[in-house]
């Protein structure tokens, strides 16, 4: 039982770092930027990766806070990480609650600016600086969030947490 239960602990803060990291900051961000590439861009047909990337970000937090808001604006919550982590070690739950934030503000940014006409191909072209900043501020904010996951995993005593390792066994 109690393998279990540190099992389905350990799939969550993986899929939450993994996401956070090698997916979203480094797959779906960081190349497309490094190459200037659309064709990296994750929604490159429909021109929504700002929403996508926004969203993901939105599901690590809910994975996290152990909520969901539905489209109608009604909050579904329930038991959670935070809870789990806030009970072993309050300054390590606030962080990673701080740094949440921070990345979804940050992918926030990335929104507004599509909603401004500014879409995320036009971020990651070539001699946007001011583009590129943007996108790199999300990664960068991405990149503080998974240290503050990999702590939350080990206070929890959840080890071999390896966020940046895609073919990682359970």
């Amino acid at each position: 039982e109690a393998d279990s239960v540190e099992n389905g602990l350990r799939k969550m803060l993986f899929g939450m770092g993994s996401l956070s990291l090698g997916e979203l900051a480094g797959e779906r961000m960081k190349v497309a930027l490094a190459a200037h590439s659309p064709e990296d861009e994750h929604d490159c047909f429909s021109d929504n990766t700002h929403a996508s990337h926004f969203y993901n970000g939105k599901g690590i937090r809910n994975v996290y806070l152990g909520e969901y808001q539905r489209s109608n604006g009604e909050t579904l919550t329930g038991p959670s990480l935070s809870d789990l982590v806030a009970a072993n070690q309050p300054a390590a739950d606030s962080q990673l609650k701080t740094d949440l934030n921070a990345s979804e503000a940050a992918l926030q940014v990335l929104v507004d600016s599509a909603n401004n006409g500014t879409h995320f191909d036009q971020l990651i072209a070539p001699g946007n600086a001011q583009g590129a900043d943007t996108v790199n501020a999300a990664i960068g904010a991405l990149v503080v969030q998974t240290t503050s996951i990999e702590k939350a995993a080990r206070v929890l005593n959840i080890q071999a947490l390896n966020p940046d390792t895609a073919n990682h066994s359970f």
